[in-house]
């Protein structure tokens, strides 16, 4: 009986293991999941790649934006995932309109601190200085245009006073943009401001076939086609019209892509 109770105490008397890194999944997202589809070396995700790359090497703060479904996150992604995933600090929200507050805890957790996080934002900032210059860090703020004026400001008096500086990417809509151009202080520490747009037709004429086999043959006129009646570009747009197209073939029991599946395609986008 003394035996069992010296051991139970010693058990209990063991220090828990630690806490895994909590590490959110920053693998490029195809848009909808479709089988076979390939990622494309865009002219943007090219541009992005030399961005973010450039960006890291230079410790600086830059920001990638443009409108929605252009490739911004998903190419930024791809180029990340050539880093060391220890040293990437993505700041993505579930939440909309996301405070400084939620920045220091995000950042807090994702560099794994083993001590209590800090009651005041001078003490949670003191933290953060003292620890961001420690490694070669990259903050990635995804989905920028949700962030307050607060935020952006909170992340450059943080760059500001770290030394060496990590880098920092902002990616988000024409909103981010705005908001960073709208500050002196914000817009005057902007190492590359990269704008995204969308594909042109010769961009389309050579992406879409290698972004999917279903496309691969198929008659320019097509492509033009649906690319002016409906995707303007927008690679998001033609992973929709994509997965229509397949639906589409799978009803008309068609080996190819011609007029009829093209047009029953776009009536569903």
């Amino acid at each position: 009986m003394t035996t069992t109770t010296a051991t139970a105490t010693t058990a209990a008397q063991q220090p828990p293991e630690p806490a895994a890194p909590r590490r959110p999944d920053l693998r490029p997202q195809f848009f909808l999941d479709i089988p076979q589809s390939e990622l494309v070396a865009t002219d943007t995700l090219l541009q992005i790649k030399d961005t973010v790359i450039d960006t890291v090497e230079s410790h600086a703060m830059s920001v990638i934006y443009g409108d929605a479904g252009l490739g911004k996150s998903f190419s930024t992604r791809a180029t990340i995932q050539e880093m060391n995933p220890d040293l990437i600090l993505p700041l993505d929200f579930a939440r909309s309109r996301p405070g400084p507050k939620d920045l220091r805890e995000e950042l807090f957790h994702q560099m794994n601190l083993g001590c209590k996080m800090p009651g005041t934002p001078t003490a949670f900032d003191k933290l953060l200085r003292e620890t961001l210059p420690r490694r070669p860090y990259v903050i990635v703020c995804d989905e920028a245009q949700q962030y307050r004026r607060e935020n952006f400001e909170f992340l450059r008096k943080l760059w500001d006073t770290c030394d060496p500086k990590p880098a920092i990417v902002f990616v988000g809509g024409r909103e981010a943009y705005e908001t960073l151009e709208s500050d002196p202080a914000l817009a005057s520490r902007i190492y590359i401001r990269l704008e995204i747009l969308a594909m042109t037709e010769d961009e389309v004429l050579k992406a879409v076939p290698d972004s999917h086999p279903v496309w691969r043959g198929v008659d320019e006129a097509l492509l033009k086609r649906v690319d002016d009646q409906y995707a303007l570009g927008s690679f998001r747009k033609w992973v929709r019209v994509t997965k229509h197209v397949l639906k589409a073939m799978e009803y008309f029991k068609a080996d190819k892509v011609d007029d009829q599946v093209v047009g029953w395609a776009l009536k569903r986008c």
